[in-house]
């Protein structure tokens, strides 16, 4: 398992999420009982505070960041031990029938590395939004700042070059399928 999981990243590099994780619980944890009793839970496409809660609520985005780092280990183990990738594959029925096995393992190790990097991102945003809580609530922020709205960008641009690819190597595969037809 680990030596096919390895073909697509080394699995030390899941100490970068696990670090990011305790950090985020350490950050909720060493800062609780010095909260105020209620704290931002929301905030404004700004990045200003417009919805306050329990300070409890300071473990929203450790407790999220537990549950996507699970998921998100689940799924990438899962699609680097499967014998057939293309049952994971959210593609149409045809494009799927398209792929070569060559670009269906390209398909699978990308799609992978870009999983685990989208993790980072996750688990990052999840420690940032936990700090600058923290950070807002005791008075010495404001709003989210420029590194919320850098990793959402991130994100965004990430997902997109997933969609992108699994397009281009779709479009590669129904090339060769109408030339050698």
């Amino acid at each position: 398992m680990w030596r096919k999981l390895a073909k697509c990243y080394p699995p030390q590099l899941e100490l970068v999420c696990l670090f990011l994780l305790v950090l985020a619980l350490y950050l909720a944890l060493s800062n609780y009982s010095a909260l105020p009793d209620t704290i931002p839970t929301h905030f404004d496409a700004g990045g200003k505070p417009d919805g306050w809660g329990g300070k409890s609520s300071v473990f929203v985005f450790p407790a999220m960041s537990a549950f996507i780092y699970l998921l998100f280990t689940s799924i990438g183990i899962w699609f680097a031990i499967t014998k057939d990738p293309r049952r994971l594959m959210n593609l149409p029925r045809k494009w799927k029938a398209a792929l070569t096995v060559e670009q269906t393992e390209e398909l699978r190790v990308f799609m992978n590395r870009c999983l685990f990097l989208l993790k980072v991102l996750i688990q990052g945003l999840a420690a940032y939004g936990t700090y600058i809580t923290i950070e807002i609530a005791q008075g010495n922020a404001s709003g989210l700042g420029a590194p919320w709205f850098l990793f959402t960008i991130a994100v965004l641009v990430l997902a997109g070059l997933m969609v992108w690819k699994s397009f281009r190597l779709y479009r590669t595969a129904r090339r060769a399928l109408i030339g050698g037809q």
